[in-house]
């Protein structure tokens, strides 16, 4: 790998060129000088500084060209850095090809600049003033002989965003009616759906008339005459439920029938219809099938009629 080559492509591409341990290289236009017989023309010639801006842009350089990652191009760059230090030490002299040397004078590293080194800057692009632009305008421009091809058309993206709106808010509309026809409906059905139903034994008791509010409260607060700690399975008429139409109650009964729990509907007044279920249990487990009623029927108002 040639680093000294790369070192004088990438000065005279940018005027400059950091090379860690040596300095920072840049090359300046010397102002043109009258010789005694002939003015001389502006030259250029390559200087070293001490110091410069850390930067990989030659690394980069160096790898890229050189189809190498960019730490192995770093490596490099800093071996031959080593080696110019080494045999400018030794009073040698390092020749960057076409355009100078590197020397060592007093300690530090300069350059001298080969004599027949010539450099011509890029040009400086020009724009053209509003004559020529007027002649090159009022000149006749040839047409082909031939149809000119028929341009495609454009993609109108304003009705394609508006068609694609009015899809959006039909599938919304479409959807709202559904919602509000069908899935409400669904979600009614859901919630009415009965719940697993508790193991309840149909004892053909038939229960007291419910007509009287008076005396369905007095049965309520009225206190068991079995003692707490009797092991006698006693039957129990439990109000799971309160509606204030027969034909809800009605619903209720059938859907809890359906699935195999033993309930009936008896009407308290005109204004509420109870669903009672008939549960057979122990006094002192009262309380607890109570709870469990309540869970079970999602009803927080359970009473026992017994």
């Amino acid at each position: 790998m040639d680093i000294a080559k790369y070192i004088g492509l990438f000065l005279l591409k940018n005027h400059f060129c950091y090379v860690h341990g040596l300095g920072n290289m840049e090359l300046t236009k010397k102002s043109s000088v009258h010789d005694g017989k002939v003015l001389l023309s502006p030259a250029y010639e390559v200087i070293v500084t001490p110091g410069g801006s850390i930067d990989d842009n030659l690394a980069n350089f160096i790898a890229t060209n050189e189809q190498i990652s960019i730490s192995k191009a770093a490596n490099a760059l800093r071996d031959y850095s080593i080696q110019t230090r080494k045999e400018l030490s030794e009073g040698k002299e390092v020749e960057i090809p076409n355009i100078g040397r590197f020397v060592e004078e007093s300690g530090k590293v300069k350059f001298i600049t080969n004599d027949n080194f010539r450099f011509t800057p890029a040009g400086i692009p020009t724009i053209r003033n509003s004559k020529q632009l007027e002649e090159q305008n009022a000149k006749p421009i040839h047409k082909p002989s031939y149809p000119e091809p028929h341009k495609a058309d454009s993609i109108n993206w304003s009705m394609v965003i508006l068609v694609a709106v009015l899809l959006i808010l039909l599938g919304g509309g479409a959807y709202g009616i559904w919602y509000y026809t069908i899935g409400i409906n669904k979600q009614n059905n859901n919630r009415m759906a009965p719940a697993p139903a508790a193991v309840v034994k149909d004892t053909g008791f038939t229960s007291p008339s419910l007509t009287d509010t008076t005396r369905i409260h007095d049965s309520l607060a009225a206190p068991m005459t079995v003692p707490v700690d009797s092991t006698t399975v006693n039957t129990y008429k439990v109000i799971i439920g309160d509606y204030p139409t027969k034909e809800r109650a009605d619903r209720r009964v059938k859907n809890l029938q359906l699935n195999g729990t033993h309930v009936e509907m008896r009407q308290l007044d005109s204004l509420n219809y109870l669903v009672l279920a008939t549960v057979n249990c122990r006094i002192q487990d009262t309380t607890h099938v109570k709870d469990s009623l309540e869970r079970l029927f999602g009803y927080r108002n359970v009473m026992i009629t017994k």
